[in-house]
């Protein structure tokens, strides 16, 4: 073995040596997320988990009408946030639909006064054991203008991949 080869053999030892035996593990991008602070609660979901997320208004009994936001990841469990009001029905030609407005208004106020800071009627409500075990988790929203602000921040956040939080009444 010649001067030259040694020199080389202690050369690539050296380097092999000095080189990191583990390499550095490939940092991964920040996980975003999308929340929302809510009297009932706080929903939190990573943004590249959202599949669909869909607003839509139904009527449920003759009297409720229902906004409805809905965030479905794929997973068990599919996220509502909604807004539900009385209806009043519509008379006839419009003849005492006044009466019928005022009616409502006196419902939902003596509704207020009895419950008192609880307020149930505007809660969530389950029925044991149906709607429990029915792989949802809801949030009442306090008004339909706060399940729009919810649909725009969910939607802006997902588009842009930009982790959000929103405080909801």
């Amino acid at each position: 073995m010649g001067v030259k080869t040694l020199l080389l053999f202690f050369l690539s030892a050296t380097l092999c040596l000095a080189q990191d035996p583990s390499p550095t593990p490939a940092t991964t991008p920040l996980e975003h997320f999308w929340r929302a602070v809510l009297p009932g609660g706080i929903y939190r979901v990573q943004l590249n988990r959202i599949q669909s997320v869909s607003t839509h208004e139904y009527t449920i009994e003759p009297l409720n009408r229902v906004t409805e936001l809905t965030i479905d990841t794929g997973g068990s469990v599919v996220a509502r946030f909604y807004y539900q009001e009385l209806t009043t029905p519509q008379t006839p030609l419009g003849l005492g639909q006044s009466a019928m407005d005022l009616v409502k208004d006196k419902v939902e106020e003596a509704a207020d006064k009895v419950a008192g800071d609880q307020l149930l009627w505007k809660k969530v409500t389950k029925i044991y054991p149906a709607t429990t075990h029915a792989h949802t988790v809801e949030y009442r929203i306090s008004t339909k203008a706060g399940v729009q602000r919810l649909m725009e921040s969910v939607e802006r956040s997902w588009s842009s991949g930009r982790g959000e939080e929103i405080k909801a009444e």
